[in-house]
């Protein structure tokens, strides 16, 4: 099969071209906290002059946001912010950077971190005789217990790796501003804490209004960032959402030295692009979920019959007239695609809906956020059962790249991947708790979808805790289309090591699979519900 070819935009940070220095508007900053409206004052200032290449002089910039971001950049277009030697420090824990209806906007060398830390960590000095509560003595230097709340509970090893995570249900109570009692943990979870154990659990500060993830792009075309750098969030680090053809160059993140996490979330998550993020000789280590996840929005059949369909979805709905759906219904069978010809928007869901839908395997933040009522028309009559799923097979994140990458030390997955037309290739994935490389949409979410022409090859995957590359539909019924899974170099204590599912059309071939004590493996490939699909266990 042939597979994409990609090419990125030419960015050379180091070329000449028109530059506003803003020293002699912000050098005055430098000496001690300052506001971020002044800066942001400073960079518009500029941006209304005319300027495309903004020089932000060097130094550790303290800022307090402004209803709810700390910078925040609308409609900018060319613009490139040179931030190189610049590190913005966050005051509370919301959005670091705001990013809208930009174009072309590009951003060079700006660290990123909070202080107050978004999460505080302690040492475990008490476990109870059930297991099911512990007591944190917080360590110097990191947010008092009384700033902590239900987010985000991992523990870590004497030696500072991951032990478990996450606990999600758990209670709090402070028994001093250095001492937290963590209470009510599932009882049919045990993470294995023990004493001297290191806890991480989230921690807020606010003043004003909260938007997560440390830099957001929203409806924006063409951004770059390159050798940005992420020390902590309070959610995700990257976050775009109906944007396209986003490129991440030489990032970083990471945790700083004495701390046990990087960022609360997932590293880079796409959602609804029409062309997707290329994500390029990156670093994301540490952060507690996937390093990558592109994906779109599945939106939940009520009822319906032939062309005409109610669906149930947030308030933000990505279904447009002329939109081609993939269709699947609650067993995971893949219906031919049709296509949108109207959408319009009912009302609120009523009590009938929220019966329906919290009676389905969904998880719980998925059925909060399910809002409205949509009428559907499409192009031919379809059949459908209540809690199937609709959504657009080219607002989800084809034609991503996830190329030279290093991911792992994380609780979960490396690359998940719900996108088409794309290439994961030579990334080094090291200690995931989860799959290493999942191709997969996940009802349970509401994250679709189905993938074709996609390319595996050429990475290195080291201890995942589950399957080092894994592609499965929602049920026993082929669904992806033309993948292949070549040439990948993988050492691991989990077999079946790479598992195939729903799958028409494709091959894995010439993957060297090895266990932890570097004995080849030659029957360590499932392949299951697949159609027209090779499997070869030569090594080239």
């Amino acid at each position: 099969m042939q597979h994409p070819k990609f090419s990125f935009p030419f960015f050379n940070p180091a070329k000449k071209g028109p530059v506003t220095l803003v020293l002699c508007l912000l050098c005055f900053l430098l000496a001690s906290p300052v506001s971020a409206n002044k800066l942001q004052w400073a960079i518009d200032q500029a941006v209304k002059s005319g300027q495309t290449m903004i020089k932000l002089p060097a130094g550790r910039y303290e800022l307090a946001p402004v209803n709810g971001s700390h910078l925040r950049f609308a409609g900018l277009k060319d613009v490139t912010i040179d931030a190189r030697d610049v590190e913005i420090v966050c005051t509370e824990t919301t959005v670091a950077v705001n990013i809208l209806n930009c174009k072309n906007l590009r951003i060079v060398g700006l660290t990123v971190d909070y202080d107050p830390l978004p999460f505080t960590q302690g040492r475990i000095v008490e476990i109870a005789e059930d297991r099911k509560s512990h007591v944190i003595e917080i360590t110097d230097g990191f947010p008092p217990a009384d700033k902590a709340y239900v987010f985000k509970h991992a523990v870590y090893t004497p030696e500072g790796e991951l032990r478990f995570g996450n606990y999600y249900r758990f209670q709090l109570e402070v028994l001093s501003p250095k001492r937290l009692r963590i209470f009510g943990l599932p009882s049919h979870v045990d993470g294995g804490e023990q004493i001297g154990d290191t806890v991480v659990v989230g921690a807020q500060h606010l003043n004003g209004p909260y938007i997560p993830h440390a830099i957001i792009t929203k409806n924006s075309v063409g951004t770059v960032f390159y050798e940005v750098t992420l020390y902590s969030s309070p959610c995700f680090g990257f976050f775009e959402v109906a944007s396209s053809e986003s490129v991440y160059m030489n990032c970083v993140i990471d945790r700083r030295e004495g701390r046990m996490r990087s960022l609360n979330a997932d590293a880079f998550h796409s959602k609804h692009a029409e062309v997707g993020p290329k994500i390029v000789n990156c670093k994301a280590m540490w952060q507690s979920d996937d390093c990558v996840n592109i994906c779109g929005d599945y939106y939940l059949v009520a009822s319906g019959k032939g062309r005409k369909w109610r669906l149930l979805g947030n308030r933000e709905f990505h279904l447009k007239p002329g939109d081609p759906l993939e269709l699947v219904t609650p067993e995971g069978k893949r219906l031919p695609d049709a296509v949108v010809i109207s959408v319009e928007k009912e009302g609120e869901v009523s009590a009938k809906d929220r019966a329906f839908f919290n009676a389905l395997n969904l998880n719980q933040k998925v059925k909060n956020s399910m809002r409205a009522v949509y009428s559907v028309e499409l192009d031919h009559d379809v059949d459908l059962p209540p809690g199937s799923v609709m959504a657009s097979t080219k607002r989800k994140g084809n034609g991503f790249a996830v190329m030279n990458c290093t991911f792992g030390n994380v609780r979960s997955r490396g690359i998940l991947i719900k996108a088409s037309e794309g290439e994961i290739s030579k990334n080094l994935i090291v200690n995931t708790h989860m799959q290493s490389i999942k191709i997969s949409p996940e009802y349970h979410w509401l994250e679709s979808g189905f993938s074709r022409n996609l390319v595996v090859k050429g990475n290195r995957i080291i201890n995942p805790g589950r399957e080092a590359i894994s592609i499965k539909g929602v049920g026993p019924h082929p669904g992806h289309e033309n993948i292949d899974v070549i040439n990948n170099s993988i050492q691991t204590g989990v077999f079946p090591a790479v598992n195939i599912q729903s799958v028409r059309n494709g091959k894995v071939s010439s993957n060297e699979i090895r266990s932890m004590d570097g004995t080849l493996q030659t029957d360590a490939i499932e392949v299951k519900f697949c159609e027209n699909f090779e499997t070869n266990h030569e090594i080239n």
